[in-house]
């Protein structure tokens, strides 16, 4: 796992092999990243699952099976997810013929991917709708505790 944190955002990585078994764990990766408040908790986690199952079923269709890289970054009101999968496949990034980027490209005008002979990398990024409250940290005291309900 690679943690950078920068002026007011951090971005978080991790690999994983390729099997199918991984996915739920990665979908729970990019949970914790963002943490329980975060205004793009659960659609980042519910897109990346989607390109996570995708970039599997497809992967195995071409016959060649590899490992991705999660990378999560996050600021106070969005998230940007990118997955690297190391295959050649090119397949799983055209929207017509899987639902995970139709499903990204549906939510978000913030999304794109690109292939190369390294493999297939898809991002998102989505942001707190203007209309939603901001959700404030708890403050500690001095001691560390939580502080107010």
């Amino acid at each position: 796992m690679t943690i950078l944190n920068r002026a007011e955002r951090t971005v978080i990585s991790r690999p994983y092999f390729g099997d199918a078994a991984e996915a739920g764990a990665a979908r729970r990766f990019i949970s914790r990243c963002l943490g329980a408040a975060h205004p793009c908790r659960d659609d980042a986690v519910q897109l990346a699952g989607e390109l996570i199952s995708e970039s599997l079923r497809h992967t195995i269709t071409c016959g060649d099976l590899a490992g991705y890289t999660i990378a999560v970054t996050t600021t106070a009101d969005t998230a940007r997810v990118v997955l690297s999968a190391q295959s050649r496949c090119p397949c799983w990034t055209r929207p017509a013929l899987g639902r995970g980027v139709h499903l990204v490209s549906q939510f978000t005008p913030l999304w794109g991917a690109l292939s190369t002979d390294h493999g297939t990398t898809v991002w998102f990024e989505v942001a707190r709708s203007a209309h939603a409250p901001r959700r404030s940290r708890p403050s500690r005291s001095d001691d560390g505790a939580h502080a107010g309900p």
